[in-house]
């Protein structure tokens, strides 16, 4: 068994319900190429049912550092069970920690990229009798003298990430309600943001600007004599994945086409900056500079849209993180040429010029602006992050944010995404406090992001949006939630339609920032299969 506990936190998703990562799929990948038989459940799911544990003989956990509460839960239930000789894996950011092993009884922790560990687990027999673990890189484990951490494993190639590695296409059927939800398919892996940032961290390090974040010579960037984790400091990506590497537009092709037509409607090509697609020489640690490849997304996004589904307008493609510093004019043209109708998200996570740098952020927010405007003018409906309770925030930078966030919504951004900061393993703020809701430039912040977003939503009223039923309502009775399949607000509709159901909504109210109410004017003469 794999279990998706991504964003269960202590047991129930509260957020991205409709989101389904590629890291549990890649699991399964690893094992159904070595001829293992395997299912996915959700977090919640084997929460109410218990039972469903006795099925199996192992288990793996995909979770981040969040989810520490619910994976302790499930590592008790599953060590109740009658079959207590099976192995336990735990895998994802979470594992990025070892000492949650104090924790945590399981067998190994995977660290940072699992496939080509995984793999070695595997083709050494490790679910059928024991092995040597201390010569297996990327992993922790529990010993007699206490956590072995063993070295890091080599990033995987470019080759062999297209070549070797391949997520499961059809364990995509035990998500519940899976045709409405987003499914994420890996475009490019790691991150070309190798400046870092200038703030003093807790360890006592900080940057001595030696230059060599903006070195012309692209593995000189991935130095630092002062250690301090590349990137922009909230985030792990770089230290964790790497720099970008890409994966050839024959896998991904494959990849959506067996999703598609197992009954998927909402496809998110996944990546930490969409633009660095096959951007550049390895290894590419300049954030803003070559400019995308125009081509390549050409080549990649034309061959998806042949596909039957997104011809006949039954299935959508979307397009989430990119740089502001490489969003230009022309990607938006190639973007346009290429029938991708998208909500570009971007982040900024701070107004203030001086805060942005600090944190080792790539451009600047003048840059986010331009892109913003510049999405809007080709028809797109961008989205820009937020975060609060960061490293180095005070009342200057949250009162440049709020004017940022008013200049944005003016300029034509569809949402303000904000989210409180979390510390996270092997980015450059670990160990810094995390946010609080009693902090008051966090309240500033998210009152401003509120009033925004709710005047947003009032734009949709009265207009007619198409979209994908998903599960009933947990606030109204006999209401069904609704994801747009191509762009829009989240919606809840009376009555109860069946996941995967093809549904024209008009909105007639706004709930909330976040959630609009609509009725149904036409019912759908094809539903998902």
């Amino acid at each position: 068994m794999i279990i998706d506990a991504l964003s269960t936190g202590t047991g129930q998703r509260r957020s991205s319900r409709d989101s389904i990562g590629c890291g549990p799929r890649s699991v399964a990948g690893i094992l159904e190429k070595h001829g293992l038989n395997c299912r996915i459940r959700r977090a919640e799911e084997v929460l109410s049912k218990k039972s469903i544990l006795q099925q199996f003989d192992h288990l793996a956990i995909s979770a981040m550092t969040m989810d520490s509460p619910v994976v302790k839960t499930l590592m008790k239930q599953w060590q109740h069970r009658s079959r207590s000789s099976g192995r336990t894996i735990i895998g994802g950011p979470i594992a990025s920690n070892p000492e949650v092993l104090r924790e945590l009884s399981a067998d190994v922790l995977v660290m940072g990229e699992g496939e080509a560990t995984l793999e070695e687990l595997v083709t050494r027999h490790f679910f059928e009798d024991p092995i040597d673990l201390s010569s297996v890189k990327g992993i922790a484990f529990r010993g007699a003298n206490g956590i072995h951490v063993t070295p890091a494993r080599e990033f995987i190639t470019t080759e062999a990430l297209s070549r070797d590695y391949m997520p499961s296409i059809t364990r995509i059927i035990d998500y519940p309600a899976y045709q409405a939800s987003k499914i994420y398919v890996e475009v490019t892996r790691g991150c070309s943001n190798f400046r870092r940032t200038t703030l003093p961290l807790r360890n006592g390090r900080q940057c001595s600007d030696c230059g060599n974040c903006d070195s012309e010579k692209l593995d000189v960037r991935m130095n630092c004599p002062e250690d301090i984790p590349p990137g922009c400091g909230f985030c792990s990506v770089p230290s964790t994945w790497g720099p970008p590497r890409s994966r050839s537009s024959a896998v991904i092709m494959q990849e959506v086409k067996g999703l598609l037509e197992l009954g998927a409607h909402r496809i998110v090509l996944e990546s930490p900056g969409f633009l660095d697609y096959m951007r550049g020489s390895e290894p590419l640690t300049d954030p803003c500079f070559p400019p995308a490849n125009l081509d390549a997304i050409r080549g990649l996004l034309g061959q998806l849209n042949s596909l039957p589904q997104l011809v006949d307008g039954t299935a959508h493609i979307a397009i989430e993180n990119m740089k502001a510093c490489l969003f230009t004019e022309a990607v938006a043209l190639a973007l346009n040429e290429s029938k991708i109708s998208s909500s570009p998200n971007i982040g900024i996570e701070t107004g203030s010029d001086e805060h942005f740098k600090a944190i080792g952020k790539c451009g600047s927010p003048s840059d986010v602006l331009t892109a913003v405007r510049i999405a809007v003018d080709h028809g797109m409906k961008p989205f820009v992050y937020f975060i609060y309770g960061l490293p180095g925030e005070d009342a200057e930078s949250t009162k440049e944010s709020i004017r940022m966030m008013r200049a944005l919504s003016d300029a034509g951004a569809e949402r303000i995404i904000l989210y409180g900061f979390r510390s996270l393993p092997g980015s450059a703020f670990e160990g810094f406090p995390e946010s609080s809701t009693r902090d008051e430039f966090g309240a500033q912040l998210r009152r401003e992001a509120e009033r925004v977003n709710r005047k947003k939503k009032t734009d949709y009223l009265g207009r007619v949006v198409q979209g994908i039923a998903a599960e009933p309502s947990w606030a109204q009775v006999g209401y069904t939630m609704v994801y747009p399949l191509q762009e829009g607000p989240l919606m809840t509709v009376p009555g109860g339609f069946s996941a995967g159901t093809m549904l024209q909504v008009r909105i007639q109210r706004v709930l909330s920032s976040g959630l609009v109410e609509g009725e149904i004017v036409r019912e759908p003469e094809l539903e998902s299969r």
